[in-house]
């Protein structure tokens, strides 16, 4: 902790070691962190005991004894005692503003009964009485039978006003009587195109609605939340991530109608986390859309958060059977394509040439191939881009195209929570899957084996910003409890420092920051975070046991735990 104690303690090594000139000279550290055990991240000098700083960058990494003679009288000293740093931790994967503005909504994740989600909704209505809707997510698939819920089962609950709960993965909509009535979902409403309205043995809507074409037609009833709402949803998610050690967010999910809310958060309080945000990639790249692109991103560029990408769904997701395969499910289908092949081409081409880097939502294997297919026609169109377009999820591939990424200098932007071995996972996403496809899915080990850049992130609100959590999964392949025995699918753990790198340089790389970002060495950003304990050292219990103490960005603390 800071203390004057420790900073004489620092002045005392300078003179001992004979800095004691330098340390009272010019140029020297507005802040120092010793005694403790950092992870640098830098290949080439990957531990140290002490850091120094001045403004928002790092001045000095070496040891104690080292960096003590940066030290001056108003130097401010941070005793590490030993604790463990490292370079603060990204997330190449969220949904900022919906996670923001979920945070008062109903909470349904981690509730694996249908009792249990019960009860959650039931509450919530109850203490919210004057909400037009009850809305939230996170309910998960394993929870119902078939996998899927029924309108019946939310009547029960709330009958009174429309309600309307995403499931975690956000591709499922479940939607109670009074919200199917007034979107004019009935029995004679069709399928809009790349969404399904699930029905039953009669052709009555259940009230799970797949994929976004077919939610829209209930979300665009759920009345707005205000620009004042939003400021003060975002500036609390911001304040969360900050509270998990992240120093950087990729922003998939930004909508131009948000770009004045994020402005508006950097004047009022500044940023507490470095954002790289993603437009929706448009259907028709018109000259119009294409402009309107390229002035928000002209809008954004500032130190803290910049417009840098769009981002495009080329397929949906496991559970629902709407990720697109080469193969069919067990039980039929391939899943559905959002994109005409021809159009997506048309689309990334368009975009690329702008200067934009294009990230792809493509889980199943043949919306891998789709994606990737259209990042090399237009590498032959406009050459080599050097942007490091990326495909989001990547959650089965076929093994030869983890080469073809390596070859075109594509990003895999994956997300270690998505393995986590729990109830949902053996009972709805690999039955899904079946045997060949479920042995081959989550493959973060092979794609580090193909020498594929691999940015991890969280996907968050589909699930938590923890990113200890998430090393813990990408480590174990186990549950919190330890199942199963050896972890799910053992060959693809990774070690604890190759999941760090994901979570640190790599997101900084996939964000083309690594000029900056991603590593502790002189000349970085000063963007750090402190934990409890060295979860490069002991049992992977460590890596759930561990807290984050202290979250810093550019050399300001915007996060720090009670008592340290």
């Amino acid at each position: 902790m800071r203390a004057r104690d420790a900073r004489l303690i620092v002045l005392a090594l300078a003179l001992a070691g004979g800095f004691a000139g330098e340390a009272a000279g010019a140029g020297k550290a507005d802040r120092i962190f010793v005694n403790g055990r950092i992870w640098t991240g830098d290949p080439q000098k990957p531990w140290a005991e002490a850091l120094a700083i001045r403004g928002t960058a790092i001045l000095a990494v070496g040891s104690t004894r080292e960096v003590a003679r940066l030290a001056e009288k108003a130097t401010d000293v941070v005793d590490l005692k030993g604790r463990f740093a490292c370079p603060g931790f990204g997330d190449a994967h969220v949904g900022l503003m919906s996670g923001s503005l979920g945070l008062d909504a109903v909470d349904l994740a981690g509730a694996v009964t249908q009792e249990g989600i019960r009860q959650r909704i039931a509450s919530y209505a109850k203490a919210n009485p004057e909400a037009p809707w009850v809305v939230g997510r996170g309910w998960s698939y394993a929870a119902f039978p078939g996998g899927l819920p029924e309108k019946a089962a939310l009547d029960a609950v709330v009958s009174d006003r429309p309600a309307f709960l995403v499931s975690y993965d956000g591709h499922t909509g479940w939607a109670n009587s009074p919200a199917l009535l007034a979107a004019g979902i009935t029995r004679s409403a069709k399928d809009p195109p790349g969404g399904v309205v699930v029905r039953d043995a009669n052709g009555e809507p259940t009230g799970a609605l797949k994929e976004e074409p077919a939610m829209a037609a209930v979300r665009r009833l759920i009345p707005p939340p205000t620009p004042d709402r939003k400021v003060r949803a975002l500036k609390r998610g911001l304040d969360l991530a900050a509270s998990h050690g992240l120093t950087t967010v990729h922003d998939l999910a930004l909508s131009a109608d948000d770009v004045d809310v994020f402005e508006r958060v950097s004047r009022e309080s500044g940023l507490k986390v470095r954002i790289v945000s993603a437009l929706p990639l448009p259907k028709d790249p018109t000259p119009e859309a294409l402009s309107n692109l390229t002035e928000l991103r002209g809008r954004t560029r500032g130190p803290r958060w910049r417009i840098g990408a769009v981002m495009g769904f080329v397929d949906g997701v496991v559970e629902s059977r709407t990720a697109a395969f080469f193969e069919p499910y067990p039980g039929g289908g391939v899943g559905l394509l959002n994109w005409a092949e021809t159009a997506l081409d048309r689309a990334v081409a368009a975009i690329d040439k702008l200067g934009f880097q294009v990230a792809l939502h493509a889980v199943g294997d043949k919306a891998v191939d789709v994606a990737l297919t259209a990042f090399e026609r237009a590498s032959r169109t406009h050459g080599p881009s050097g942007r490091r377009h990326r495909v989001e999820h990547l959650e089965v591939a076929r093994p030869q195209d983890l080469a073809r990424f390596a070859a075109l200098g594509v990003v895999a932007s994956t997300q270690p929570p998505f393995a986590y071995p729990d109830r949902n996972h053996f009972e709805a996403y690999l039955p899904a899957l079946g045997p060949e496809r479920g042995a081959r899915a989550l493959a973060f080990k092979s794609v580090d084996d193909a020498r594929v850049v691999q940015a991890f992130g969280s996907n968050w609100p589909v699930c938590s910003l923890s990113v200890l959590r998430g090393i813990h999964t990408a480590v174990t392949r186990t549950t919190a409890e330890g199942t199963p025995a050896g972890g799910w699918e053992q060959t693809q753990r990774l070690t604890v420092e190759a999941a760090l790198r994901h979570y640190t340089r790599d997101v900084a790389f996939a964000g083309l920051e690594e000029a900056g970002l991603g590593v502790l060495a002189p000349g970085k950003a000063a963007d750090l975070v402190v934990l409890s304990a060295d979860i490069t050292a002991g049992p992977p219990e460590r890596l759930l046991e561990a807290k984050v103490l202290l979250t810093v960005l550019g050399g300001q603390d915007t996060y720090r735990a009670k008592g340290f």
